[in-house]
């Protein structure tokens, strides 16, 4: 009797004492990351109740407003936003954000509370975490939120390309007017060199065309011109012939 009697009261005492230890974690979608200056980048911030329900949620982040700037904020789905003072604010001066939002129902799995853009303002390494005022509440309204969770952030400064110096650049050549007069008569006489050069092929050409004409008898042909020569030699010679055949002969 006494044996049940303990079951009982361990069992009863378990179900009253579950909710003081049940707790909320909350997550970053990334533990570190790294980034170009001047980009932007995301980072998602999920809650999990562990089965237990949640039905409001207050999110707290800080960040080094020296490195970052967030620009925007927007909730997962099924979140109502609380648009209150102390309870939405973006603080770029101070590196705070803070965003709440009660969830109708509640929830008790693993959900997407936001997601933050941040601006890379320039190069260095710094932690975003979650603040000390963030709080997720139960059905009873106690705050059972656990853990700091925190990303690393680092910033890699734009690849500077190198400048040349000024006693390196190019600087424009003086040249004096003797220097000048001796360029000009140089190129004067290269000119004239030239034209004789060209003008001699043209000379030898004229002369190897004119034995040419009269080898070929202008045909164009050597053996062409031979055949036509040998045969006016060979005419010539038969009226020769016949011009002194036919002369009368002198009377004594």
């Amino acid at each position: 009797m006494r044996k049940n009697i303990l079951i009982v009261l361990l069992v009863v005492g378990t179900a009253i004492a579950a909710p003081a230890f049940a707790v909320t974690t909350v997550f970053f979608s990334h533990q570190t990351i790294n980034v170009n200056q001047g980009q932007n980048f995301s980072m998602i911030v999920s809650v999990n109740p562990q089965n237990v329900s949640n039905y409001t949620e207050k999110i707290e982040l800080n960040y080094p407003s020296d490195l970052v700037e967030a620009r925007a904020f927007s909730f997962g789905n099924g979140f109502m936003p609380v648009a209150q003072p102390g309870y939405d604010l973006i603080d770029n001066i101070n590196g705070i954000l803070i965003k709440t939002a009660g969830y109708p129902g509640g929830f008790s799995s693993s959900a997407t509370f936001g997601t933050v853009s941040f601006y890379a303002k320039k190069a260095g390494t710094g932690v975003i975490k979650l603040g000390g005022s963030s709080f997720a509440l139960d059905v009873n309204s106690q705050n059972v939120i656990s853990g700091t969770p925190e990303m690393s952030v680092t910033i890699v400064a734009p690849a500077v390309s190198p400048v040349p110096s000024k006693s390196a650049a190019a600087q424009p050549k003086v040249t004096s007017p003797k220097d000048e007069e001796a360029t000009s008569t140089v190129v004067k006489e290269e000119e004239k060199q030239q034209t004789v050069e060209n003008s001699l092929p043209l000379t030898k050409k004229s002369l190897l065309a004119q034995i040419g004409d009269v080898l070929t008898l202008n045909t164009g042909r050597i053996g062409v011109g031979i055949v036509i020569g040998l045969t006016i030699i060979t005419l010539l010679g038969i009226v020769i012939y016949l011009f002194i055949k036919k002369r009368p002969p002198n009377n004594p």
